[in-house]
């Protein structure tokens, strides 16, 4: 008997809970950094070292994988991912040396970066081309549930459980996952993909060609994601150096994850209204107007304040990859790991400098430098983007 094929509706769904899953642990790092500094005894340049490997393997590795998704319609990758992100993620806390924790942090990276070439462009794949911005949105807004989810999630897990069996609780959902996918969705689309060529010199020109067609739009996202991940990273610095508990940390993040997560449908929404190239304008210019003032404020205000820029920045990410994969529709997995991946990963690598600036001048000034990111992307919006 032939399995019915399931509705394009029902595969956004896994898509998204997949996205979901993977960033909810993907985020442990930034919910655990105190814990590590105080455990390992190591300095701020040396946890931005961590995100910054994070960074790193992203932006060899996911171009890869997307090269490798665009030839294939079986979400092997997609299942596979969540499970590397949620043990390596899992195993950060328990971290005995530095070393291990870089290598627990390569393990999580490596999972991320497998599953998001292929989760974003299957999006394109299964979705109507008239509901493409929308259905991205909804991928990109489950992403940033996971990562609003992500401290709470955490704290709650390691309170119930302990750091011991950690590993253990949270394989557990992402198994689940992974079981659905396998039995319930065995490729995104019913036609056959050719396997293609995967000689280095034919991966490269591809990664060339299609980098040919969207270099503006990953440049705002470089931006975008290098001031979105300095002010998670260091934003539990400045909660602690107030004097707040892990606790408060996460109250924090919550509340700022927690805004991105509607950020994202809003920015769809307008960029359909007014044009992407009008609403990311003022994205970017509205966004230091709020992280400046945060950086030299303190409490309230400045949490407020982090909190509004980043809901800013969030609101950007699916019109950007939008923007990518219109661009390059032949090649959407690539696009896709270039403007969200290629990215992400690069903004991660600015964690180590950036980590050795705030050594060097305060978490407040280190702040208002990445405050101010935003506004290199300008140049890239008043010239025509693709």
């Amino acid at each position: 008997m032939t399995r019915r094929p399931l509705p394009a509706r029902t595969k956004i769904a896994l898509l998204c809970a997949g996205h979901l899953l993977n960033d909810i642990h993907a985020s442990f790092l930034v919910t655990f950094i105190p814990i590590i500094i105080k455990r390992l005894g190591i300095s701020v340049a040396q946890a931005g070292g961590l995100q910054a490997l994070s960074g790193a393997i992203h932006i060899v590795c996911q171009p890869l994988l997307g090269f490798l998704a665009d030839r294939s319609s079986r979400p092997i990758p997609v299942m596979i991912g969540p499970l590397m992100s949620a043990l390596g993620a899992s195993l950060l806390p328990l971290s005995p040396s530095y070393g291990a924790a870089l290598l627990f942090t390569g393990l999580w990276s490596i999972g991320s970066a497998t599953f998001h070439p292929q989760g974003h462009g299957a999006v394109g794949l299964v979705a109507s081309p008239e509901r493409l911005a929308f259905s991205i949105s909804l991928f990109s807004v489950a992403g940033m549930l996971g990562g609003a989810l992500s401290p709470l999630y955490a704290l709650s897990l390691a309170r119930l459980v302990g750091y011991r069996f950690l590993p253990l609780a949270a394989l557990l959902p992402v198994t689940l996952l992974a079981f659905f996918i396998w039995r319930f969705l065995s490729r995104f689309n019913d036609d056959e993909i050719p396997a293609g060529t995967f000689r280095f010199g034919d991966i490269l020109r591809s990664l060339v060609a299609v980098f040919g067609k969207i270099y503006p739009v990953w440049a705002l996202s470089v931006t975008r994601d290098a001031a979105f991940q300095a002010v998670r990273f260091f934003l539990p610095l400045v909660v602690t150096a107030s004097g707040g508990d892990v606790t408060r940390v996460g109250t924090v993040l919550f509340f700022m994850m927690a805004a991105g997560t509607v950020s994202p449908l809003i920015g769809g929404r307008l960029s359909d209204a007014f044009g992407k190239e009008r609403v990311l304008r003022v994205i970017f210019l509205a966004t230091p107007l709020c992280l400046v003032p945060a950086a030299l404020l303190s409490g309230l205000p400045s949490y407020l304040l982090f909190i509004a820029g980043t809901a800013f920045l969030n609101a950007s990410q699916p019109i950007t990859a939008a923007m990518g994969q219109e661009s390059a529709p032949e090649a959407r997995s690539t696009a896709s790991s270039i403007v969200m991946g290629l990215s992400w990963g690069i903004g991660g690598f600015a964690m180590a400098p950036l980590g050795y600036l705030a050594d060097r001048v305060g978490l407040s000034a280190t702040l208002v430098v990445v405050g101010l990111l935003p506004l290199l992307s300008l140049p890239f919006l008043w010239r025509r983007t693709p």
